[in-house]
């Protein structure tokens, strides 16, 4: 079985939706941010922004990568702090949060295909 078909297995469910789920909400974050840089701000800084959530959301979605959840949540930690600093408000959290997902279902992804290769049972520690 291909890593592809693993995930698309019965026992990968709710792993593959949660994987979905983030990468969704990472296409939507990257739009909101971009018309919000700029429509209301009319800069293009936003675009910088965007494309890098899009990547990373696109590498998580299609190779369940653990690389680009990491990256995808230090860049959102890094931009809570950015906008905590210019405005005084927190803002920004969203992806953070989408970041916390994207590592916990990456990683237990990841685990499950290497214990599968490897011959041994597979246990992600998730309620059926």
């Amino acid at each position: 079985m291909t890593r592809l078909e693993y995930l698309k297995s019965p026992e990968m469910s709710l792993v593959r939706k949660n994987i979905n789920t983030c990468a969704i909400m990472g296409y939507v974050i990257a739009a909101l941010s971009f018309g919000i840089n700029y429509f209301m701000y009319q800069s293009l800084s936003g675009i910088f922004d965007a494309v890098l959530i899009v990547v990373c959301s696109l590498l998580i979605q299609l190779l369940q990568s653990r690389v680009a959840s990491i990256i995808l949540m230090v860049y959102a930690v890094l931009n809570v702090i950015l906008v905590l600093v210019q405005t005084g408000r927190f803002g920004g959290w969203w992806i953070a949060v989408v970041g916390i997902y994207a590592i916990i279902y990456t990683f237990k992804f990841q685990k499950a295909w290497k214990e599968y290769k490897n011959g041994g049972a597979v246990d992600i520690n998730l309620p059926q």
